[in-house]
């Protein structure tokens, strides 16, 4: 072989390795890299497509699981579609699994535990929603949807929403999916104590990091992150409630905007002539209101 030939394949070879040290470097220092090659690695979209329906992506244990799935699809897909206003921009993903491990680290978080997350465009549900949540199933499924439909329309790069709106979305486009175990009620009464959730930018996929006003007393026969989390997505599920009701055309303006990848405080202002905190204050008061109304008779 030619010196200039070998020569150029051991420069190829050694920067190729170099490249290939580096990434990995990167990965060991940066955790959050070593999760995303993870998930893609695992990506539900290079599962089995179930039979009856090609949208469900399963692992072939997850057979009975993915079944169900397909049953509930239909409606969950129609339920959104309603409450976003328009068909989704192109027909969902679901990723259905049966063992937590690959679920794991298919969710580009690494934790197993998490009943479902929207990833990359795709809904993944954990084994549990066919097993000890199976209740839930139906609820969440539509949930994801709606960080699905949300998604679907966005540019890619598009500053993201803040995380109380989508999820607050999520919940009340599902009618609550997300939020089992917290009720309206309880959710408002704990608004009215000073328990409120703070509409800010934090990434609310750290529940540890969840902020309210005041902490929200904790009940020891409960998980204390999923109570916070629930309680959060209750109240920020009826603030978007109650902002779609307040003007269902701003509302639809607003989600118009956001899918077009419009930054979100100057999308909302547009639409609603003010910012959410305002509006939050408003919410608060509102509630307030009604429940001073309803104890005097």
């Amino acid at each position: 072989m030619p010196r200039t030939v070998t020569r150029a394949l051991g420069i190829g070879l050694g920067f190729g390795l170099a490249c290939a040290a580096a990434l990995a470097i990167a990965m060991m220092l940066r955790p959050e890299l070593r999760l995303t090659a993870r998930a893609a690695w695992n990506d539900p979209r290079l599962l089995a497509a179930f039979a009856d329906d090609a949208r469900i992506r399963y692992e072939p244990e997850a057979r009975t699981c993915a079944a169900e799935t397909a049953a509930l699809l239909p409606a969950a897909i129609a339920q959104i579609e309603a409450a976003h206003g328009r068909p989704f921009a192109q027909p969902p993903t679901v990723g259905v699994y049966r063992s937590y491990e690959t679920y794991g680290s298919a969710n580009g978080m690494g934790d197993p535990g998490i009943a479902a997350v929207t990833r990359a465009g795709v809904a993944l549900l954990s084994p549990t929603l066919c097993g000890e949540e199976r209740d839930r199933l139906e609820g969440v499924l539509t949930h994801e949807l709606s960080h699905v439909h949300l998604s679907g329309w966005r540019p890619l790069g598009a500053p993201r929403p803040p995380q109380w709106f989508t999820e607050g979305l999520a919940v009340m486009a599902s009618n609550g999916g997300g939020a089992e175990g917290v009720s309206i009620e309880d959710a408002a009464q704990a608004i009215r104590d000073g328990y409120r959730v703070v509409l800010d930018e934090r990434r609310w996929i750290d529940f540890a990091a969840l902020g309210f006003e005041r902490e929200p007393p904790r009940d020891p026969t409960k998980d204390a992150l999923t109570q916070r989390q629930r309680l959060a997505y209750r109240q920020a599920g009826m603030f978007v409630g109650w902002l779609r009701m307040r003007d269902e055309t701003a509302f639809m303006h607003l989600l118009r905007a956001l899918e077009a990848g419009e930054p979100f405080e100057g999308a909302f202002r547009s639409a609603f002539g003010e910012g959410a905190p305002s509006l939050w204050r408003r919410f608060v008061s509102d509630l307030s209101q009604r429940s001073r109304r309803g104890a005097g008779g």
